[in-house]
């Protein structure tokens, strides 16, 4: 069904679009076959186009923040107090917990840091963690690797893409909608005239 509808659509746009001579054709025909055409090169070549130099762009941005971001660099912090679990979300199935405790890794200067931080269930007293830490020996997040960069701007690329086409498919579908509506109109204001002709003729 999907295919003769499309065949129909396409079928329809050569038509009007034609170089023929067509009685029926109207001007406002050709109008609607031009902005549909247009919308279609938007949708098949402009927003692909859009999206692929705007998850580029976007990849470029993050690489350039992630090498002007400050040193961070990983060290070993030990849990010296027991972790406790804390409840951060809650649903009807179940509920979302995470761990923390107390933990000790030393700072730039020599002074040990001390903070809580989040831990494995399985953790213990004397547990070491992995951490990242700035040249302040502060907690600093972990910086993203290479593919977690290129997957953000893949996803970001998608995205645009997705809301591009979903607009052009709006605008394609209010397009043909008003113009049917209005040559619709159009239709029965000429068989208002030509009708009543044909209802004599019989």
């Amino acid at each position: 069904m999907c295919a003769g509808w499309l065949s129909a659509e396409a079928c329809w746009l050569g038509q009007t679009l034609g170089l023929k001579p067509n009685p029926l054709r109207r001007r406002r025909d050709r109008i609607e076959a031009v902005v549909l055409l247009a919308l279609l090169v938007v949708a098949l070549a402009v927003v692909p186009l859009g999206a692929l130099a705007w998850g580029t762009a976007s990849y470029e941005a993050d690489a350039r923040a992630a090498a002007t971001t400050p040193v961070r660099h990983q060290v070993e912090a030990v849990v010296i107090a027991e972790p406790r679990t804390e409840v951060v979300g809650v649903n009807s199935d179940f509920q979302v917990t995470r761990h923390r405790a107390e933990a000790r890794w030393p700072g730039a200067d020599g002074v040990p840091q001390v903070q809580t931080i989040d831990v494995g269930p399985g953790s213990e007293v004397g547990s070491t963690i992995a951490v990242w830490i700035d040249d302040a020996g502060r907690l600093a997040e972990a910086p993203r690797s290479e593919t977690q960069l290129r997957a953000a701007a893949v996803g970001g690329a998608v995205g645009v893409a997705m809301t591009g086409e979903a607009v052009c498919a709006a605008l394609i579908a209010c397009v043909r909608t008003a113009a049917n509506a209005r040559a619709g109109r159009a239709w029965k204001r000429e068989w208002e005239i030509v009708g009543p002709q044909w209802t004599r003729q019989y």
